[in-house]
């Protein structure tokens, strides 16, 4: 572990600090994680190493563990278990390949995890499968970036509305010197807001044509949308069906 700096207020935040694999630093650094100390973030390379190490220590006289494919290494009975134990405490999954995201999803599983997985390619189709729930989603960048766009000018608008309201409370100059430039920008604002709607709502017309890839095949559920907002609201619904 290489410990990149700690939380405000927790630790020297020292950059060098570094603490070798062993189980007794994996507890240690569990504890930290509990108490929000510090956050985990690991690589898809780092998580192949830490599972061919499990092997090969289960095994050390061994040579064939080193002529393994990563993706049979992964899926190890022993490197699952290695992997069950440390990824529940990780909190950044960063450059994973299919194989990694896969195993990843499994040793959540093994973990005694309940597992949500949401993806928008074919590289994701390997942990939609593994997941109790698997959700696809669609990737337009150029719609993705009309959409930011336009939500984006709506959240200016709002702010620009409010800070107004508050400064009209506050009444530091007379209303009639502020009544026509008043009005001339609610126009302009309103007229910008409709704008804005406008295009999120061609967006949205424009997603319902655009056709689905492999990761719907896999995934019991598909959104029409760009946003993972959609696994929010499958969560939310999970808890109606409880109630």
């Amino acid at each position: 572990f290489r410990l990149l700096g700690y939380f405000p207020g927790h630790g020297k935040n020292d950059k060098n600090e570094s603490m070798p694999y062993t189980p007794a630093n994996v507890s240690e650094i569990s504890s930290m994680v509990k108490q929000r100390k510090v956050a985990l973030c690991i690589t898809g390379d780092v998580l192949s190493k830490i599972a061919l190490s499990a092997i090969q220590e289960e095994f050390p006289n061994s040579q064939s563990s080193r002529f393994i494919d990563d993706r049979a290494v992964l899926n190890h009975p022993i490197a699952r278990a290695e992997l069950a134990s440390i990824v529940p405490i990780i909190s950044v999954f960063a450059r994973h390949a299919p194989r990694h995201k896969e195993a990843v999803i499994a040793a959540f599983n093994s973990a005694g995890c309940h597992t949500l997985m949401c993806g928008d390619g074919t590289n994701d189709v390997g942990a939609l499968k593994q997941a109790h729930v698997g959700v696809s989603i669609i990737s337009v960048p150029d719609l993705e970036a009309k959409q930011r766009l336009a939500n984006e000018t709506i959240d200016a608008l709002k702010a620009e509305e409010k800070k107004e309201r508050k400064a009209a409370k506050k009444n530091h100059f007379k209303k009639e010197n502020l009544s026509n430039k008043s009005t001339r920008t609610k126009r302009s604002r309103a007229e910008r807001l409709e704008r804005s709607l406008q295009a999120l709502s061609e967006a949205d017309d424009e997603l319902a044509f655009v056709s689905l890839g492999n990761a719907s095949v896999a995934s019991p559920f598909t959104s029409r949308k760009t946003s993972v907002k959609c696994c929010k609201e499958i969560l939310q619904q999970g808890r109606c069906t409880l109630v």
